[in-house]
């Protein structure tokens, strides 16, 4: 009797967690801020998973004069991106720093990891964890030969979570 019990709790926190899982999703579109971002794709295909996207944003690339840390960081360490909106409604970086930056109505802040720097460009170089798009199989070459490079991403971030759209 007590194996039972055992079985019947165990499957409940499996659905409870798939539950809360897909609950979280709906939570960012409800409550999360939609900011779009400028990128511009590049289409690789990758036999495993099929077509791609992979984005280049331009926030992940930092001057020097928008980097507000003075000390070295390891690849990996967590980075905060102050953005903010211009007149285009596009999300432009104000700085980059490793403290949570105090934000403006305009303005909202994501977390990137650091990769590496280059001295001689002043440069350097984050990810936000949104560099592989999947798109509809067949669909690659599309991306690759459109005209007009460019693409907005929609994103709706939410306590560090991110949610992508291309469009």
């Amino acid at each position: 009797m007590k194996q039972r019990w055992w079985f019947y709790g165990l499957v409940t926190l499996q659905l409870l967690f798939l539950l809360l899982m897909s609950a979280s999703y709906y939570a960012m579109d409800s409550w999360g801020q939609t900011i779009t971002l400028k990128t511009t794709p590049v289409d690789p295909r990758d036999p495993f998973y099929g077509d791609f996207v992979r984005l280049d944003y331009a926030i992940e690339q930092i001057p020097e004069e928008k980097w507000m840390i003075e000390e070295p960081l390891n690849r990996g360490e967590k980075v905060f991106l102050l953005l903010e909106e211009n007149d285009e409604e596009i999300y432009e970086l104000v700085e980059a720093s490793t403290l949570w930056p105090e934000t403006e109505s305009n303005q909202v802040v994501l977390s990137s990891k650091y990769q590496w720097s280059d001295p001689s460009l002043q440069q350097y170089q984050v990810d936000i964890g949104l560099g592989r798009y999947y798109i509809e199989e067949n669909t690659g070459t599309f991306w690759e030969r459109r005209e007009e490079r460019e693409v907005d991403i929609v994103l709706a971030p939410w306590k560090q979570k991110k949610i992508a759209s291309l469009k």
